[in-house]
């Protein structure tokens, strides 16, 4: 799967979540990019329908973080943090998602307890870092069963060319 481009439908509604705050609602068609790892993080967003797949770029290869479902909240880290986005979200079949604005987000945030603030940040550290080891591991565990699935196949191969040209039981 190669990241293409993004293919943000320009059709957009917008509903209301709460008297006087709207929220925009946007369609991806199947395939289609919602956000890209290395952009900038503003926007947080919460899948109304469908499914979204999460996946992080290893070595010029895109492994799958996670398939999010309906309800799911997606781009906070870097909506809260200001940071990069940490991987690409890609529509797995047609879907809707509703965006929530960075500043609905800072606003929400700067009304926070610090606890909380300081709560959320360690809960996103944390994220990230099981994402990275996830990452890696998957990078691993791939290449290992590439080299047992090779390994296999040799090991066939051997045996294969030690059995008798003519194999088949002789009658008594």
């Amino acid at each position: 799967m190669e990241f293409g481009q993004s293919g943000q439908s320009e059709e957009k509604t917008a509903i209301r979540a709460k008297p006087g705050e709207i929220l925009a609602r946007f369609p991806y068609e199947k395939d289609k990019i919602i956000f890209r790892e290395g952009q900038d993080g503003t926007d947080a967003y919460v899948l109304e329908s469908g499914r979204i797949g999460v996946f992080k770029n290893v070595d010029g290869k895109p492994v799958r973080l996670a398939v999010l479902e309906k309800g799911a909240m997606f781009g906070e880290m870097a909506a809260i943090t200001g940071e990069r986005r940490s991987a690409t979200t890609i529509a797995l079949e047609p879907c809707v998602v509703v965006r929530i604005s960075k500043s609905t987000i800072t606003q929400k945030m700067s009304a926070c307890d610090p606890f909380i603030k300081a709560l959320i940040a360690i809960l996103i550290n944390n994220l990230s870092r099981v994402n990275e080891r996830y990452a890696t591991t998957n990078k691993v565990a791939e290449k290992l069963l590439t080299d047992l699935k090779a390994a296999t196949e040799r090991e066939k191969q051997v045996v294969d060319s030690a059995k008798p040209a003519d194999a088949t039981p002789s009658k008594p």
